[in-house]
Parts: structure tokens; C-alpha cells; sequence
């Protein structure tokens, strides 16, 4: 099996010109090299209803679409107030993590698709997942994290998705959530995108559950939120 072959079995997952300072907020909207808007997107139940905060159980990984039909992200509620960070690139450019929402400040979202080579959840199983505070990795003992068993990067969703550990070179690409009237909305991304990588390491596989590459490409305007563990056959942790 070769690598590209390999990393598809583990896996089997232009700046807006103007930013909507009311949607994302001054202090994002001053990043527009790490910052991109996309549809402001409600998140809702199973049933169509929307998500409320109380509906995120602590600690559950929870997975959504966005900021396209097939691109996952994950939904966290870390349990607690999660504050700003600056987050720092290899390369020295830096970035401000805006922190969690919601009235307690903790829940937070990042795609789901690992920055190192793209191991994403699919329906079959998934290779990345969030590791709870009780329940660490058995291969680097860490908790509270979201890890990829395909090469073992490991990331902190409580600092912007920061590496902690692994091959990873850049952090997790973080969803940007507002909270609104009881109500969760995603709005955006901040950090260093994968998308397009994704699209082309998964071309073959995304036109096959979506018919094409234009309809896996559409954006999400509404993106109900499932347990992992009703999406993915199988949760492989490490």
C-alpha cells in the first residue's frame, strides 16, 4: 500500500474583501490574514430545531459541516471558560484566537480535517477525535486534546487549536461560532485553511457520496450538529 493509499484508509474527513465588523467582531476583523468569512450558518438538532447551548453535553465529541457540505468540524464543549490566545505560526506570524462562547465562554469549534495530511471523520470511522480529561491517550498520555491516530499530531483546543505533540506543523484551522439570542452560529474560520488539499486528496471519494466536486464544494447554511459516535461506524482511539 503506498502513502497516499495509506492515508486515505486512515482517514476514511481570497480574504473577504470587506468583513462584517458586526458579524466577527473588530478585533478578528483586524486579522485579515487569518481571518475568512463565510455564511453565517445556524446550528441545529437532528430534528431541525436549533442548537442550544445546553444541548452540548461537556466533553462529547459532536461534529458538524461547515464552512461546506463536506467538510467536518468539531463541536467541543470544554466545560469550562476557555479565554483568548495568541496563537504563533512556524514562521512567526501570529494570530489572536478569539477564545469559546456561549454564556459560560466554553464551547469552541475547529474543522475536524488534521492539518498534517488530512485524515478526516467519515461514516465508516474516524481517525481524529477529542480525548476527555478522564479518558487520555494511551499512546501520549494526554487529555483534553484532539488527537490523530493516523500519525499522532495532537492538538489543544483550549489555546486556537495549537500543536502540542506529532508531525503537525500548523494548528488546527478554528471555526469561528457567534452566540446569538440563545442560539449558535458558525461564521467563519481563522488560521491556516486545508480545504483545498482536502478537496484534492479526496476528490475520488467526495464526488462519489456527493455526485460531484461542485456539490461537495457547496456552502453550508444551516449545519445540524450529531455525536460522532452516531456518525462514524467506528471511533479508533489511540
Amino acid at each position: 500500500m503506498d502513502r497516499r493509499d495509506f492515508i486515505k484508509a486512515c482517514s476514511t474527513v481570497a480574504i473577504a474583501s470587506m468583513l462584517d465588523k458586526g458579524l466577527i467582531g473588530n478585533a478578528l476583523a483586524s486579522q485579515p490574514g487569518a481571518v475568512k468569512e463565510y455564511e453565517k450558518a445556524l446550528l441545529v438538532k437532528e430534528d431541525g430545531s436549533p442548537l442550544s447551548v445546553e444541548d452540548v453535553k461537556p466533553h462529547t465529541n459532536y461534529l458538524f459541516f461547515y464552512p461546506f457540505v463536506s467538510t467536518p468540524c468539531f463541536l467541543l464543549n470544554l466545560g469550562k471558560s476557555v479565554e483568548p490566545v495568541e496563537v504563533e505560526l512556524t514562521d512567526g506570524s501570529k494570530y489572536k484566537w478569539p477564545g469559546g462562547v456561549g454564556p459560560d465562554g466554553s464551547i469552541v469549534a475547529y474543522s475536524a480535517i488534521c492539518p498534517h495530511q488530512w485524515s478526516y471523520p467519515t461514516k465508516d470511522h474516524t481517525f481524529i477525535s477529542y480525548y476527555s480529561p478522564d479518558q487520555p491517550s494511551k499512546t501520549t498520555k494526554k487529555a483534553g486534546v484532539i488527537q490523530c491516530c493516523a500519525h499522532l499530531s495532537v492538538f489543544d483546543p483550549a489555546t486556537g487549536g495549537k500543536v502540542l505533540d506529532g508531525p503537525a506543523e500548523v494548528p488546527m484551522t478554528a471555526i469561528l461560532l457567534k452566540y446569538e439570542e440563545g442560539k449558535l452560529y458558525a461564521v467563519g474560520t481563522l488560521g491556516v485553511e486545508q480545504f483545498r488539499d482536502f478537496f484534492d486528496m479526496y476528490k475520488k471519494e467526495l464526488r462519489k457520496q456527493y455526485g460531484s466536486s461542485r456539490k461537495a464544494k457547496k456552502k453550508s447554511t444551516k449545519c445540524e450538529v450529531i455525536e460522532v459516535s452516531k456518525y462514524a461506524k467506528e471511533t479508533i482511539k489511540c
